[in-house]
């Protein structure tokens, strides 16, 4: 495994880095080395969070040697830089935004050499397995989980206080793993994770529960020292700010007073248990629970107190106030009860505990189980917190008329009285929100723990410098790094003002029910659908305009239209709806020459936020409109006017605006996902030009994709660059194995396409195969009479031997029929060479046809075929034994332009037969190799694989043609043999049985499908020289 050496510090990385990937691990050395904080935007592709594992996890390593040295050693005390003799090494918290997102992370950090001691953490919903416990969520679940340890009902919670945990090792697993795994042990997985977690040197959370500070603390588990990841960091700002605001309405109110009648009623009839109690009477209890009936009844009088006002722009009653403003809500009173002022807080949240824990006490309750008293537990925890004048600089304060009327019935305020009063009002709903608008608060809070330093990166955090701001603490280290694809060759993008019939192309309130536009975008699409293979995301800013785009689209005909060039498929609101579309969008997609297929989606939404589309699922991003943060939303207007407040006039439009060109990155951003992959993006706004160039709005695109951005003059200019960049698009270094497995347009002629074949120069610069072996060309070597000693001398004396005898009467021991014709019969350009004659599986282009580029999605990769004969033409001479059929030198013997091109000789219908059946055999055998390698290993992982074997099998052509062993090549085939070995059998594995199976399937399977099979001793031999490394067995040859 590579080793680089980054700002000093040594970090291995699984394969050879990229420049970008080696300078965005510079960054993040840098910010660790320093104890600074980082804001990094590396675009999708990168490999970004596999270089943010190896930096962060290598320089730990290194912290953890260095402080090992300063306590050992006084030359080492005695340097300036070196960690002090007390020092610990630093916890790395890992965050990312949803646990699907954590998954990835540990399927990277398990191709990595670093095995820390790792766990992932997360709620109760996610990690508990109790039958009964499980079915709920929340305030009553959590108490619902106490009552049944408490009791000693929950076998899990029971196995892991008997040890069993240390059954269980939650180290480099993701959730489900970890749950299966204690659930097999019969450990409970939330309290096994929180005990790992105390001592585990990496951590992987949902960013929430990090930046939320009352998740955070019920972990047991400090932050201070420790370096904090945020992945996909681009909704953390958002995050930030959602933890430490609240909203409660009106229901939210007259439902914890419900929860309160509740839980009286049921200590009124005794049937709550001593646990649920604790030292209290129950009359005691019952007294508390009226004390903050009380004063949630003076609360809600206060709201219904504040004097409302016409808003024009929100067209809602309503009263925006500094954010201590709330404090005097919250504190006024009524004649029903008293207010709530900071000193109250702590005993009204303990009073409802108490009365969330009656309300859970049976296990079998159907009751709320106090949901809305614990909302509003949290609501006073993150009111109180700060001090007024925080909450004037941070939050601001809105009520608001909802347009519903209350009136809900309620006990009366004295439980004791035997008067069974009840209020009734017909006043309409208010919602009292108190919003924070700076994520420096929930930032700073992380800082005044004394982290180490904080991380933030995502492939879109353009405009880096807008977002640095916004967070209110110093991030010394910012970086915008490159693609690490080859943007001139992979990516087209452009800016379409004006569509076909020249209309102004402008989705902005006023115009975007124009006839006219709807008309001409939709004529646009179909357009670029004509001219685009595969896939097309075609993004609208919002859903009423997707909705209402379509609906005119459909009355006009034009949803035909598009129709005809591409299936289109809509983006549903429901999870299981959006997984049932995709399945059909992919099936349109590798249906057998199909025309591909159009997703209609949204931004913001699941499809432009949360899928993954790779290769032919996504080849242009069509992004209709600007998706700016709606105008009539509350909360976008409140942060509007707070920012022109706090700061300056006109910033609250600069951040409406970079919330829409982030949005804007992060769909645009679903085109290209891998090194190898392709496409372009085009803006159907006039708004994103001005003048023939880029407006200031387009400024803001991501630092990889602007240099591509052009603003054609015309729509015809704009249809012809795109067309143009799809026809001739040039191949990237490697293929993709969905390439291999379907002959994809994306990917380049392969190097090493299927069993024993290698590179060789072709006519125009086009690469084409030569076989060099059959599947079972030849037998152990001892069998063969051969000295098993240096590699390539021994593949030279076999080859040699073979080469002696005519070429024209051997065969493969198992592989396809050859037939050599006779010199006279060939072409008259070369009349004294032979021809291979072979039957290509695909139709070949007629004689001077124009050949697209192996990116050319009209176009099907070329790759020659194996040479067939028939048997009866060339029979061997009575009394010769076959020999072996040399296939590399009968191919350097054919003319380049004729490799490929003869029907088989004897073209007899048992002939033709036969040819297809063999080339059906070895094309299933490719593509169900292909399919499990790409199903197991990671995408790098299986670009190294394929160049390991490429240069074995250039390797041993090398040894075909050389008189003697050469100690050159002899090194170059067993150092590419143990590369392939070595990923395919990694030192630290941690497959599920079917993955093990599937993995040594591959390597007994390789010699059959991939490798040439005269290679197949010297590939057991590395393979067994790996797992003797690792102190392994092989046993599983004998399944091949």
């Amino acid at each position: 495994m590579p080793t680089y050496d980054i700002q000093g510090v040594p970090v291995e990385f699984p394969y050879e880095a990229y420049e970008c990937q080696l300078a965005y691990m510079g960054s993040v050395v840098r910010a660790l080395e320093a104890g600074s904080n980082a804001l990094l935007e590396s675009p999708t592709g990168t490999g970004k969070t596999l270089c943010l594992l190896c930096a962060a996890l290598g320089w730990r390593r290194d912290r953890e040697r260095r402080t090992a040295e300063a306590r050992t050693s006084w030359e080492a005390q005695s340097d300036p830089n070196a960690p002090a003799m007390g020092a610990t090494c630093q916890r790395i918290w890992y965050a990312s935004r949803t646990h699907s997102q954590l998954k990835q992370v540990v399927h990277e950090l398990k191709r990595t050499s670093y095995r820390p001691h790792s766990v992932v953490l997360g709620s109760r919903e996610h990690f508990c397995v109790h039958s009964s416990v499980s079915r709920h969520t929340g305030a009553r679940q959590n108490a619902m989980c106490k009552r049944a340890r408490d009791e000693n009902r929950c076998p899990f919670y029971v196995g892991l206080r008997k040890g069993q945990g240390n059954k269980v090792n939650t180290s480099c697993l993701d959730i489900e793993e970890i749950v299966s795994s204690c659930r097999e042990a019969s450990v409970c997985p939330f309290y096994k994770t929180r005990e790992d977690a105390k001592e585990a040197e990496l951590l992987l959370i949902p960013y929430d529960y990090l930046i939320n500070p009352l998740t955070r603390e019920s972990l047991s588990v400090s932050i201070k020292g420790s370096v904090l990841i945020f992945d996909e960091g681009h909704n953390i700002e958002k995050s930030c700010e959602s933890v430490a605001s609240f909203e409660l309405t009106g229901h939210d109110i007259a439902s914890a007073i419900v929860e309160l009648d509740d839980a009286f009623d049921l200590l009124d009839q005794g049937i709550v248990g001593a646990e649920a109690l604790g030292d209290m009477a129950p009359e005691a209890l019952m007294s508390l629970f009226n004390s903050v009936k009380k004063n949630l009844l003076a609360l809600e009088d206060s709201i219904f107190s504040e004097k409302l006002e016409k808003d024009l722009t929100a067209g809602k009653a309503m009263l925006k106030a500094k954010g201590s403003n709330i404090l005097s809500v919250f504190g006024r009173g009524s004649s029903r009860g008293e207010g709530i002022t900071p000193d109250d807080a702590k005993r009204i949240c303990n009073i409802i505990r108490k009365a969330i824990s009656v309300l859970t006490f049976s296990m079998e309750s159907v009751t709320s189980g106090g949901m809305y008293l614990d909302k509003v537990q949290s609501l006073l925890t993150t009111m109180f917190k700060p001090d007024p004048a925080e909450l004037d600089k941070n939050y601001m304060m809105l009520l608001y008329e909802d347009g519903e009327t209350r009136g809900t019935k309620r006990k009366s305020v004295d439980f004791f009285s035997s008067i069974a009063s009840t209020t009734c009002t017909a006043e309409k709903a208010r919602t009292l929100c108190l919003w924070c608008f700076s994520c420096s608060v929930a930032m700073n809070e992380l800082m005044q723990r004394e982290v180490h330093s904080v991380i933030i990166t995502s492939g879109t955090l353009s405009p880096v410098e807008g977002t640095a701001d916004a967070f209110g603490v110093p991030f010394p280290v910012l970086l915008q790094n490159s693609h690490v694809i080859d943007t001139q060759k992979q990516l087209w993008g452009g800016v379409l003002s004006h569509g076909p019939e020249n209309v102004r192309l402008d989705a902005s309130y006023e115009q975007r029910d124009s006839p006219n536009y709807l008309q001409d975008l939709g004529r646009a699409v179909v357009s670029f659908a004509g001219c685009v293979p595969d896939g097309i995301l075609l993004a609208f800013q919002s859903y009423a305009q997707k909705d209402s785009v379509i609906r005119a689209w459909r009355a006009t005909g034009l949803w035909e239209e598009i129709a005809q060039q591409k299936p289109i498929f809509e983006e549903p609101k429901g999870n299981m709806e959006t997984q049932a579309m995709l399945e059909k969008y992919n099936d349109a997609l590798t249906r057998n020459k199909g025309p591909g297929a159009i997703l209609a989606a949204v931004c913001r939404g699941k499809l432009c936020e949360g899928i993954d589309f790779t290769d032919r699922q996504c080849r242009l991003v069509i992004m209709v409109g600007i998706p700016y943060p709606s105008r009539n939303d509350l909360r976008v207007l409140m942060k509007q006017a707070f920012l022109d407040v706090r700061l300056a006039e006109g910033e609250g439009r600069k951040w409406y605006v970079r919330e829409a060109i982030r949005a804007v990155n992060q769909t645009l951003g679903r085109v290209i996902r891998h090194r190898h992959d392709f496409g372009g993006v085009l803006l159907c706004d006039s708004r994103y030009a001005r003048d023939g160039r880029l407006s200031a709005l387009s400024q803001g695109l991501s630092a990889w994709l602007r240099p591509r951005m052009s603003v054609p003059n015309s729509f015809a200019e704009a249809l012809a660059g795109c067309r143009s960049f799809f026809g001739l698009a040039t191949a990237v270094s490697m293929p993709t194995a969905e390439a291999f497995r379907q002959g994809l347009p994306n990917a380049p002629q392969p190097e090493l396409a299927s069993s024993g074949n290698v590179k060789s120069k072709a006519s125009g610069g086009r690469a084409a195969t030569a076989p060099i072996g059959g599947q079972n060309a030849s037998r152990p070597l001892a069998a063969a009479g051969v000295d098993v000693g240096t590699p390539l001398s021994t593949l030279t004396a076999l080859w040699k031997s073979r080469r002696r005898h005519s070429p024209d009467q051997l065969q493969p021991e198992d592989g396809p029929v050859i037939v050599i014709s006779d010199p006279a019969e060939s072409s008259s350009a070369t009349p004294s060479v032979p021809s291979v004659q072979s039957v290509p599986s695909e139709p070949l282009a007629p004689q001077g046809a124009s050949i697209r580029g192996p990116a050319t999605p009209q176009g099907k990769p070329q790759v020659a075929q194996q040479p067939v004969r028939d048997r009866s033409a060339t029979a061997p001479l009575a009394g010769s034994a076959p020999k072996p059929f040399n296939r590399v030198a009968a191919a350097r013997a054919t003319p380049v332009a004729s490799r490929g091109v003869f029907r088989p000789a004897g073209n007899t219908p048992q002939t033709r037969q036969s040819v297809a059946t063999i080339l059906k055999a070895q094309s299933t055998c490719k593509e169900d190799w292909l399919r499990r390698a790409e199903k197991l290993l990671p995408r790098m992982e299986y670009e190294q694989v394929a160049a390991a074997m490429r240069e074995a099998a250039e390797a041993a052509e090398v040894a075909e043609g050389a008189d003697e062993g050469s100690s050159d090549a002899d090194g170059k085939l067993m150092a590419a043999l143990r590369r392939a070995a070595e990923v395919l059998l990694p030192a630290f594995c941690f497959d599920t049985p079917e993955e093990k199976r599937t993995r040594e399937a591959l390597i007994v399977d390789c010699t059959k499908a991939i490798l040439p099979g005269l290679l197949r001793p010297l590939w057991r031999r590395q393979v067994d020289d790996v797992l003797g490394a690792q102190g392994r067995t092989c046993d599983f040859w004998g399944r091949g």
